[in-house]
């Protein structure tokens, strides 16, 4: 009798922690989510067999795909003033990718060819249908989401003619190490997928502190741009409820590690790679790019950690010069 007395004090405990979590996720997401930041009412949507995705359209010539990285709170806000730029030579589109920003956030399982199947729709259902004649896209892709642009030209190579990474990154060197035991991935992708504690240590993780702490090192933005930054980040994080947590899961699982050498190996339509000095994982992941090869160039952009936020006129300028 004394032996159940004694759990309930730990059931009381638990049920409160519980109920206090569920409290901080459901502020969280109110106040993430109560202004219009990334403008939704700007944005064009694609219907496709991954749900919604999100896009805006830019400007008028041969067309341009822009992916943002691959992360819950990334969002085609790290794009928008390199594609103004951009638009005043080519039809640019950026996208918020499945799992971020206003794009739908499915309860499944995140993966590289998942991404690449969307964006080759995307491609194929939308743009080439805008676009007559035209023989295939140029496509840029910052961070980890070069592994998408990469995968996407391997399964359908018709539909690119040249693909830039800005800072491009592996998976595996980014999150999880692919030594990772699959047990302790698995385990901490079911976490995250639960529904109170899962949901609060993804709020934990992109609380707009938390994310204005991670933007500390891009010394090219100064505090004004940065807390715009942040609080378009806070805000795609949160968008459609806690539901970023499933990519998160998926990262965090090793499902979106990738071998990019391997692939890349059999890539050969033209490749640019632009890194910036003050990145580091991007210098980690370069060993996977043989700058060696006929098909890839390279350019190096001194003290810049983001080319695309600390100097997206120069970047747009590269780009315009490898998409002639």
């Amino acid at each position: 009798m004394s032996h159940k007395k004694n759990k309930h004090p730990l059931l009381k405990a638990a049920g409160l922690a519980l109920g206090c979590m569920a409290v901080y996720n459901t502020c969280e997401y109110k106040k993430a989510t109560s202004g219009n930041v990334n403008h939704r009412e700007d944005c064009r949507i694609y219907s496709g067999r991954f749900g919604d995705i999100y896009y805006k359209h830019y400007g008028s010539g041969s067309p341009v795909l822009l992916l943002h990285s691959l992360d819950p709170s990334a969002n085609m806000a790290e794009w928008l003033s390199a594609a103004t730029s951009l638009s005043e030579t080519h039809s640019v589109y950026v996208i918020d990718l499945p799992g971020c920003g206003f794009s739908d956030k499915s309860v499944i399982d995140y993966s590289i060819y998942m991404y690449a199947l969307a964006v080759n729709d995307f491609i194929k259902n939308r743009i080439c249908r805008h676009h007559d004649n035209i023989s295939g896209i140029h496509a840029a892709a910052i961070s980890t989401s070069a592994s998408i642009l990469i995968c996407g030209a391997l399964v359908n190579p018709k539909l690119y003619s040249g693909l830039a990474f800005i800072n491009p990154q592996t998976m595996e060197s980014t999150y999880c190490n692919p030594s990772t035991r699959p047990e302790f991935a698995k385990a901490l992708r079911a976490v995250y997928n639960t529904p109170v504690i899962g949901s609060f240590m993804y709020n934990l993780r992109y609380s707009r502190s938390a994310i204005l702490d991670r933007l500390s090192h891009i010394e090219g933005l100064d505090d004004t741009a940065k807390n715009k930054l942040a609080d378009s980040m806070y805000e795609a994080a949160h968008t459609g409820g806690h539901c970023g947590r499933f990519l998160l899961g998926s990262i965090h699982g090793n499902l979106l590690n990738t071998d990019t050498k391997h692939m890349l190996d059999k890539l050969r339509i033209p490749v640019l790679v632009v890194t910036g000095t003050e990145d580091r994982q991007a210098k980690k992941a370069l060993s996977a790019f043989d700058l060696d090869r006929e098909n890839i160039s390279s350019i190096t952009l001194e003290g810049i950690s983001a080319p695309q936020l600390e100097c997206p006129d120069k970047l747009a300028l590269a780009l315009n010069r490898f998409f002639e």
